[in-house]
């Protein structure tokens, strides 16, 4: 055989080899885990009273903790706690002591964190007949939510009689009289009575005797399941609240906006300041609170509150009704 017949695949083969050994050698590079899907559900439609959670998902704060979560914005018809209790939802927020009540009959979820440190709900008056304090209600007649808690506590417990008319979803019969009294919200319906030329003030309905929270919660079976994501949703939230009220809201209010055209910039601002000015998130460094706190002491009181009135179906003790495992500690 003919050796230069050899040369030409024997140079081929030598080439590839050093080729082959030159190259480096890539390591693989690890998939990113999968963010675990979390339905929250909110008691009304968008707006500022939910801007920490969409804070700290327009700035990746659930991202950060592994978390993809789909807010549900709620409406007139919204069974938060029914939804959360039967899986339609993994965690929601309302009114801590609706929460109470529906625990004492059966329904089976519970608080892992605090969205407020009271709740925005208050009574809004004309400043040319101003409410004082709710016992200022003696005697008038006040268009309410009938069969809200707070009524009873206020007609059992401090003794008010007043006369209740059902509560509608427009300021029109407030505009028309200057001694109408209605339930609203501190962080809305003040703004918009202003906007319309009425003057007009707001009052709190929490007070020393009845403090209700405005609260997280989950079933009690995605708790036993999944205490790591729910701790990782609560952490998330608080950070969102807290950069939601203190630093730049813009992220949120974009998310917003988005969601409702009927937001305005100065809407939005305005609930932002009340929340802040009625320290309903933030909470009264004066009374040791801080955001997303729950405490057994205050849940104790709330509950005999109830026990009280006769609201509760049955007795529930403090840790049937909350669990602190998820609270910041100072």
């Amino acid at each position: 055989m003919n050796p230069r017949k050899l040369i030409l695949p024997l140079f081929i083969a030598l080439t590839a080899l050093l080729v082959g050994c030159g190259k480096k050698t890539e390591a693989a590079v690890p998939a990113a885990p999968a963010l675990v899907k979390v339905r929250f559900q909110t008691d009304w439609y968008p707006q500022p009273e939910h801007g920490g959670y969409y804070q700290a998902l327009a700035k990746g704060y659930y991202a950060a903790e592994g978390l993809d979560v789909e807010i549900l914005p709620g409406g007139p018809n919204a069974q938060v706690m029914t939804t959360v209790a039967v899986g339609r939802a993994d965690l929601g927020m309302t009114n801590g002591d609706d929460v109470i009540v529906a625990i004492a009959r059966g329904v089976p979820i519970k608080m892992v964190g605090a969205e407020m440190q009271r709740d925005p709900q208050g009574i809004l008056f004309h400043a040319e007949h101003p409410i004082k304090s709710l016992r200022d209600l003696e005697g008038k007649t006040l268009m309410a939510g009938a069969g809200s808690t707070w009524i009873e506590v206020l007609r059992k417990k401090v003794g008010v009689k007043f006369n209740l008319m059902p509560l509608v979803g427009d300021l029109a019969r407030f505009m028309n009289n200057k001694e109408f009294v209605q339930q609203c919200f501190v962080t809305n319906e003040p703004y918009f009575a202003r906007q319309r030329g009425a003057n007009v003030g707001a009052l709190l309905i929490a007070s020393d005797t009845y403090e209700p929270y405005r609260v997280m919660f989950t079933g009690r079976e995605f708790l036993a399941k999944h205490p790591d994501i729910v701790g990782k949703f609560v952490r998330a939230s608080i950070h969102g609240w807290l950069d939601y009220l203190t630093g730049d809201p813009t992220p949120a209010n974009k998310l917003l906006a988005a969601k409702r055209n009927d937001l305005t910039p100065e809407f939005m601002a305005y609930s932002i300041k009340a929340m802040n000015e009625y320290r309903l998130v933030l909470g009264d460094p004066a009374k040791g609170e801080q955001t997303g706190q729950l405490t057994a002491a205050r849940l104790e009181k709330q509950i005999k509150l109830l026990q009280e009135v006769g609201v509760l179906d049955k007795p529930v003790a403090v840790s049937d009704v909350a669990t602190f495992e998820f609270i910041p500690q100072n």
